[in-house]
């Protein structure tokens, strides 16, 4: 199964002075998991989430697409303005 394939759910996120925390879970092939977004620095938990759902991608790779299917539900964008109309 692709990292992508998961369904990420019930997203939680808080922010303090941009130091994001956030739950969710992740659903497929009929299975859950609760996930706590710090979990993801820990490659152990990569490991289990990886043989959990059965994930084709290395951990590196499942972390970075977890990371950006968050960042999409969430819709978190930057709060730095720069550029052309700065």
């Amino acid at each position: 199964m692709k990292t992508e394939q998961l369904l990420l759910s019930s997203l939680d996120i808080t922010e303090d002075e941009y130091i994001f925390k956030g739950q969710f879970i992740l659903s497929g092939k009929g299975k859950s998991k609760q996930v706590d977004m710090e979990q993801l620095d820990q490659q152990a938990y990569l490991e289990e989430l990886k043989e959990y759902f059965d994930l084709e991608e290395p951990t590196s790779e499942i972390r970075n697409k977890l990371i950006s299917m968050v960042v999409e539900k969430a819709q978190i964008g930057s709060k730095i303005v720069d550029g052309k109309n700065y």
